[in-house]
């Protein structure tokens, strides 16, 4: 059984709600860890992984292709950002029910070209109505889940205009609501961004990260540092964000060429291209040194957990060990890192359900006890 390793500043608070948190945390005698990259508590709590799923990359075609699409009904707001004029959406999910004005609220950001329609999502949203009965909305970006493209610029892991035009419309629909935000991969960089611009004035009870890229550089650097990474992710995520990019016809042409978008041949080629110029860095390397969510961790002011497995292809833990005395130093910030669980994979063996999904959940309903 593989122990979750929890980093985080180990103050009353956080053990409280800890102990809270069973998929999470349960209590261990033994001897503490002494390094200063080592985890900060003993946990008898442990994520595996069904054994079919072992192998990061088979825990990830399952995932994506394989587990039962859910179809959940959505309901949905059409926003347009009055300073460009560019489309995003908000997607309510519809259990059949009528909630409460102030029913707890998850505003949930999506990953790399997804959407409200992804099952990472889908199952989320779902397992958080049926256990403690939250309420989910998805906000969805420029161009994708169906939005056009009405504008020329797109989006990115450091842009959060769109996000906060969603948060207004989201508390005055329901201003006595609690409001909660989950980031999943590249919404979890969104998210971190969000949160660092706005810190204690975040609106939010709490934050969740799952599967968050936390140094971008070293995750463009392991996509394609073997044949198979980049084949299985580099290239299949390069060919999403070019089906994206020809969404915007000639608008790119200030950018890059039609043929030398179709040319490029990996995610950093297409955000020297493109990405950097659109949202004025110098060049990929440049716009992931600003994004990434590793620089920002010892500042974050409100409550916030981060799930990331240590065999994600996409989140590589090598080289992390001063980002997780980061969160060890920040009363705010948890880090849960399991062993196996691949890129917003975490299926469990007890039940082919998410793990990383009941840790959440339960993360966030610590939040509602006084309320």
């Amino acid at each position: 059984m593989s122990e979750i390793k929890l980093y985080f500043n180990n103050n009353q608070e956080n053990l409280e709600r800890l102990k809270k948190c069973p998929s999470l945390y349960q209590e261990k005698d033994g001897e503490p860890y002494q390094s200063n990259d080592s985890p900060s508590i003993l946990n008898a709590a442990t994520y595996d992984p069904p054994y079919y799923l072992y192998n990061s990359h088979i825990m990830n075609y399952y995932v994506t292709f394989k587990m039962k699409r859910l179809h959940l009904k959505r309901d949905r707001d059409e926003l347009v950002n009055e300073e460009d004029g560019g489309t995003v959406s908000l997607d309510w999910y519809n259990f059949g029910n009528e909630f409460d004005a102030k029913t707890p609220t998850i505003v949930i950001c999506h990953g790399l070209t997804g959407g409200s329609h992804e099952p990472y999502i889908q199952y989320f949203a779902k397992y958080a109505y049926d256990t403690k009965g939250f309420r989910s909305v998805v906000f969805n970006n420029r161009g994708c889940a169906g939005n056009k493209i009405t504008a020329d610029t797109g989006y990115c892991g450091i842009k959060v205009d769109d996000l906060e035009m969603c948060i207004r419309k989201i508390q005055e629909k329901y201003p006595e609501a609690p409001l909660f935000l989950a980031g999943f991969s590249l919404g979890s960089v969104i998210l971190v961004n969000y949160l660092n611009k706005h810190q204690e004035d975040s609106p939010f009870l709490a934050h969740l990260c799952i599967s968050n890229p936390m140094d971008m550089n070293k995750s463009m650097e392991n996509l394609m540092s073997t044949y198979l990474n980049s084949y299985l992710y580099g290239k299949g995520l390069a060919v999403n964000i070019k089906k994206l990019l020809y969404k915007f016809g000639d608008r790119l042409d200030k950018y890059a060429t039609k043929e030398q978008i179709k040319n490029a041949a990996s995610i950093k080629d297409l955000d020297d291209l493109v990405t950097s110029k659109m949202f004025g860095f110098e060049d990929g390397d440049h716009y992931y040194r600003e994004a990434s969510s590793s620089n920002h961790i010892e500042k974050l002011q409100k409550p916030i957990l981060f799930i990331n497995a240590s065999d994600d292809t996409i989140s590589p833990p090598q080289g992390m060990a001063s980002v997780y005395e980061k969160f060890k130093n920040n009363p705010n910030t948890m880090l849960a890192l399991t062993k196996r669980g691949g890129h917003l994979g975490f299926i469990s063996y007890r039940d082919w359900t998410s793990w990383a999904d009941k840790a959440g959940v339960e993360y966030f309903s610590t939040f509602l006890e006084n309320k």
